[in-house]
């Protein structure tokens, strides 16, 4: 009877810590797969739509990205938008309006505050990787899908949970549940991936606020990957330009 228990809890344990293992490969695979740009240039059309009344709000910029912590975009339209720039830095978030001469560091701004009124925050662009962020279980696994559930390693932010369904072929996520710190589910985040040569690269990205009815969508075109772009595009001097 000794036997078998220790010959169950072995089996049980192993199993779990397989489990684990598993999981921290897939997700270790999805980064590599999401995170792996040096760099891209791409043309935004931002949508932004209220579900309950059907209304669309429509915003275009130009993208310019390095690594994962530098993000500059700079607004074409509306015309009331032309010329308005923002800029992410590893430490800093920079906004540039034109009737203000010169970019404003944004000082006051929580990781929860919506990204140009969308339904995107400063906390859901993390440019932190995955693995960095999150303690993965693998909980479902199909013909072709993973199906993660992400914890927070670090306390104190939106989202107890998200719950990521992971391609099994290539890696990227195709959809992420975030739920709240009541465990309320209180967004959903759609991606559609093509690949570029041999990097899969995101087209589109679609952030549906199931709380509020709302929903953001970004589709991006004319976009060119690793071209090289330098570390002097990305200062809030060129924010100006």
């Amino acid at each position: 009877m000794k036997t078998f228990i220790t010959l169950f809890l072995t089996i049980f344990f192993g199993f779990q810590t397989g489990t684990v293992e598993d999981a921290k490969t897939i997700l270790s695979k999805v980064d590599k797969t999401v995170f792996s740009l040096k760099d891209k240039t791409a043309t935004v059309e931002m949508q932004i739509i209220n579900l309950k009344t059907n209304s669309k709000k429509i915003k275009k910029a130009m993208l310019y990205q390095k690594g994962l912590d530098k993000k500059l975009f700079r607004y074409t339209y509306p015309k009331s938008d032309n010329g308005i720039a923002s800029l992410t830095l590893p430490d800093a978030v920079y906004l540039y309006l034109p009737m203000f001469k010169k970019p404003k560091k944004i000082t006051n701004m929580a990781e929860s505050n919506k990204f140009n009124k969308s339904d995107f925050s400063l906390e859901d662009s993390d440019d932190k990787t995955y693995s960095e962020r999150y303690v993965p279980k693998l909980i479902k696994s199909d013909a072709d899908t993973y199906i993660l559930n992400l914890v927070p390693k670090k306390s104190g932010g939106t989202y107890s949970r998200l719950l990521a369904t992971i391609n099994k072929h290539h890696y990227y996520p195709e959809r992420i549940e975030y739920f709240d710190q009541n465990g309320h589910k209180l967004k959903v985040a759609t991606y559609t991936f093509k690949k570029i040569g041999k990097t899969w690269v995101a087209t589109e990205v679609a952030m549906e606020n199931v709380v509020k009815n709302h929903k953001t969508r970004f589709i991006m075109t004319n976009i060119k990957i690793n071209t090289g772009l330098k570390d002097e595009l990305f200062t809030p001097e060129k924010m100006v330009e």
